[in-house]
């Protein structure tokens, strides 16, 4: 029995309790807020407002949710045009974020493979340049931002948030994948091409698929800036044909009669893409960045 506990006791440290304990309350700290707003979601108004304040629904409903689908005048007066142009502000992310990933992964992927196989003059110069550019705070540019899309007629379109938000993200991405290139044997690419494959073929049939660890966290990367991303969204768009969720979110905010239950389902919906899609690819995305902070 002495044995026992002695051996116990050498498995569990109170290093191992302290650390698990900071990490439940971290945890806590993290989920607390979105707990919170997933509840009030399905509460009814009198329920959100009441004092003091309760966590769990006495009468969940999900008419919160069902007011986006749907809405009725009465929930229209109350919710303003917030709740009809939610949907459409969903779509209008998705297509952005899911664009400017793609635009990521293709240019990215290219320059990234430069720098990681090619020893050129000026090449780690290159790479300071594109990252000091990631440095460049939005709001000193958005003006001129502006200015230019105006000239090119792209206001209030998706090409022209595509555009800025490439702008930002692949910096980031080519030295994310200039990394894990780098962690990826050149023996594969010559077997490949003793093969009597040529780089085309290297690249779609053995490169890429090896490499989709790192290509995943960087798309996923691109989704979840694009996805989050206001600034740039409220100065170049004005009506909801290309208004994201980020900007019809914020209305519910500034708008005095809306309900506190329908943001907190607003605020659900907008959170659930970039979750469900961290959740999915969560292994990949880790793999994919821990192998492209191995060699710098």
């Amino acid at each position: 029995m002495t044995a026992r506990v002695q051996t116990w006791h050498e498995r569990v440290s109170w290093k191992s309790i302290a650390l698990y304990a900071c990490s439940f309350v971290v945890a806590c700290y993290l989920l607390a807020p979105f707990l919170w707003l997933v509840l009030t979601s399905f509460m009814t108004e009198a329920e959100a407002r009441s004092v003091p304040p309760h966590w769990i629904p006495e009468r969940p409903t999900a008419s919160n949710y069902a007011a986006f689908v749907n809405p009725s005048p009465e929930l229209r007066m109350v919710g303003s045009r917030a709740i009809e142009e939610t949907p459409r502000a969903l779509l209008n992310s998705a297509v952005v974020s899911l664009s400017t990933a793609l635009v990521n992964l293709f240019i990215a992927t290219f320059a990234a493979y430069s720098f990681a196989r090619l020893n050129f003059r000026g090449g780690r110069l290159l790479l300071m340049a594109y990252l000091a550019s990631r440095m460049v705070p939005g709001i000193a540019i958005i003006i001129p931002f502006y200015i230019l899309m105006r000239k090119l007629q792209l206001l209030d379109t998706y090409l022209a948030l595509i555009l800025s938000y490439s702008t930002f993200t692949l910096p980031f991405t080519i030295w994310m994948l200039k990394d894990y290139f780098r962690t990826i044997p050149r023996d594969l690419e010559d077997a490949a091409r003793v093969d009597r494959c040529g780089w085309f073929g290297m690249m779609w049939r053995v490169f890429l698929p090896i490499s989709a660890p790192g290509l995943i966290a960087a798309a996923v990367f691109a989704f979840m800036f694009s996805w989050n991303e206001f600034l740039f969204a409220l100065f170049l768009t004005s009506t909801i044909q290309s208004k994201t969720i980020p900007i019809v979110v914020a209305n519910f905010a500034t708008d005095l009669d809306v309900q506190f239950t329908f943001m907190a389902a607003a605020g659900v919906l907008a959170v659930i893409p970039p979750l469900a899609l961290a959740l999915v690819f969560q292994r990949l995305i880790v793999q994919g960045l821990a192998a492209g902070s191995v060699k710098g």
